[in-house]
């Protein structure tokens, strides 16, 4: 039976979670991990967010979360026991856990005041279906990269790859950019105006399997961009577009959020 539930709590967060999303366990008690209580309104809660996911709330489903509820009460308790909070880094990297939770809990209420609404996605292809009838985004590119922290590092590379080194093997274990590091590199396909301005503008001026050569800077370090195949671009429809608009908005949001906070933040920088 596939249960859809969600991702574990991390170690560092189970007495905050306990605390806050349960409402400090109130509610009437199932059972007693070492003499802590398990409630009923802990495990209704967690059934709802199963369902809410898509699991059909079954006696199976109760049983499995109630066990994973007790499996986090003891962990938590034997953390706490053998001082395993705050040993080494841990303190630091509880914090930092916390206050993960704390931002996504955050974005969760913007989202809330602020949807994407089927009108907003509506608006946001029609943009990229005028955008694509510019000359520059008559084409699109599977572009791969390599992001180094310096240009020394940037221009070795480049020499190694134009010595017979795979750019695949250099991006897995060069490249700061791990998620497209794994994949040897590739970003995907894209649209030149979809890139970072000083990027678009090298993309287009590359074949079909150059590299680029010289490195360039961004605020995120020095890139090394392959070209690795280039087709005409054709516009997907609405539902096939739909999702990868969604995750853009969604981005886009988040920075808009963040950027409105900070303009009420006041940083002053240590002496």
């Amino acid at each position: 039976m596939k249960l859809h539930l969600k991702k574990l709590i991390p170690l560092a967060l189970l007495p905050f979670f306990v605390a806050t999303a349960f409402g400090q366990g109130t509610g009437s008690t199932l059972l007693t991990v070492n003499g802590t209580k398990i409630t009923n309104v802990m495990l209704n809660e967690s059934v709802n967010n199963a369902v809410a996911e898509g699991a059909k709330d079954t006696p199976e489903l109760r049983q499995t979360i109630l066990n994973d509820l007790i499996l986090r009460e003891a962990i938590s308790q034997d953390a706490k026991k053998t001082g395993l909070l705050t040993r080494g880094d841990n303190a630091l990297r509880l914090k930092l856990a916390q206050q993960n939770a704390i931002l996504e809990l955050w974005f969760a209420q913007y989202f809330k005041k602020n949807p994407v609404t089927e009108n907003d996605i509506y608006a946001e292809y029609d943009k990229q279906v005028e955008i694509s009838k510019d000359l520059k985004s008559a084409k699109e590119y599977l572009v791969a990269q390599i992001l180094v922290a310096d240009e020394v590092t940037a221009v070795d590379l480049i020499k190694k790859i134009n010595s017979g080194t795979p750019f695949d093997e250099l991006a897995k274990t060069n490249s700061l950019d791990k998620t497209s590091g794994l994949q040897g590199g590739v970003v995907g396909w894209i649209l030149p105006n979809q890139l970072i301005p000083l990027v678009s503008e090298v993309v287009p001026n590359l074949s079909k399997g150059q590299v680029s050569q010289s490195a360039i800077k961004t605020v995120n370090g020095w890139h090394i961009i392959k070209v690795q195949d280039i087709r005409p671009f054709v516009i997907p429809s609405f539902d096939q577009s739909k999702n990868a608009i969604v995750q853009r908005l969604v981005q886009l949001r988040r920075q808009e959020a963040a950027n409105a906070l900070m303009q009420s933040v006041k940083v002053v920088k240590s002496n």
